[in-house]
């Protein structure tokens, strides 16, 4: 009889730092500002000897950059894949698999960025609060939770119905407010997830730009980003009946009748002049 194969060791070393990171981070947002006082330096991570003390900033900025990746990444590419499908009216049978497996890529990176922007908030309670006053941050804040919504609405609502059958046009048989949702919410993701971005890269918006302000350049954006996806989706549509129709008249026309190829074709003589010999002319 077959024995299972015993599970593989876990490595302490891995789970001790994993345990101390969370350690750290919960002691600096419990300590605040008089917990930065007391540590007199920024929180570092201790590394075996030659390596030198690593900030836990850096590590949480590589885990940020990790998940932009992952999430910035795969939804460009759900995009594009989007907008192939929506011009040329289906993708291989294989691209559905693709497209849930890039999907839950992107829900790593936005995973990966609560992550670490817990992280970095906590690290800024501890050693400059004074950043927690930044609009720009809770502006960041603000654009990643609707992220998170958007994607959960799009995986419980959208991608179901839409992904049932990738060989027939795009949208095809979806009802008008599952399409209203798909296209709106496709919308949000595509301008929520590089304004995102912009906010992490622009330094030059730190304190000098209003929350109000780095908000309602968002919704201007989302909503222009709706009209402009609504617009394109009925144009596809309008030359993709016109395109049916077209194809139906082709069927339905009646075929052309070969032209001759024998002697008389060679010779040039009009088919008004030949003769066609039967047996009852023979006779």
């Amino acid at each position: 009889m077959h024995r299972p194969d015993p599970p593989a060791p876990r490595n302490p070393s891995a789970r001790r730092v994993l345990v101390h990171a969370a350690l750290l981070l919960g002691t600096c947002l419990a300590a605040g500002p008089a917990g930065a006082a007391a540590l007199g330096e920024p929180l570092t991570l201790t590394l075996p000897a030659p390596l030198p003390p690593v900030r836990v900033l850096t590590l949480l900025v590589g885990l940020h950059l990790i998940g932009v990746c992952f999430g910035l990444g795969g939804a460009t590419m759900l995009d594009f894949w989007i907008l192939r499908w929506m011009r040329w009216g289906s993708l291989p049978d294989e691209i559905a698999r693709i497209f849930l497996f890039v999907s839950k890529v992107v829900s790593v990176g936005i995973g990966l960025l609560w992550l670490s922007g817990l992280g970095f908030l906590a690290i800024y309670a501890a050693e400059s609060p004074d950043k927690l006053q930044n609009p720009k941050l809770w502006a960041k804040v603000t654009v990643v939770v609707v992220l998170t919504l958007n994607g959960l609405l799009i995986h419980a609502m959208v991608l179901p119905g839409v992904l049932r059958d990738v060989s027939r046009p795009m949208l095809d048989g979806v009802s008008g407010s599952r399409t209203g949702i798909f296209l709106v919410s496709g919308a949000v993701s595509g301008v929520s997830w590089y304004t995102a971005f912009a906010l992490g890269l622009m330094r030059e918006l730190n304190g000098t730009v209003a929350f109000g302000l780095l908000i309602g350049l968002w919704l201007v954006g989302m909503v222009a980003a709706s009209l402009a996806a609504y617009l394109f989706w009925l144009h596809l549509r309008e030359w993709s009946l016109r395109r049916r129709e077209a194809l139906r008249a082709t069927a339905g026309a009646p075929q052309a009748r070969p032209p001759e190829t024998g002697r008389a074709a060679r010779a040039g003589i009009p088919e008004s002049r030949i003769v066609r010999l039967t047996a009852s002319n023979r006779a």
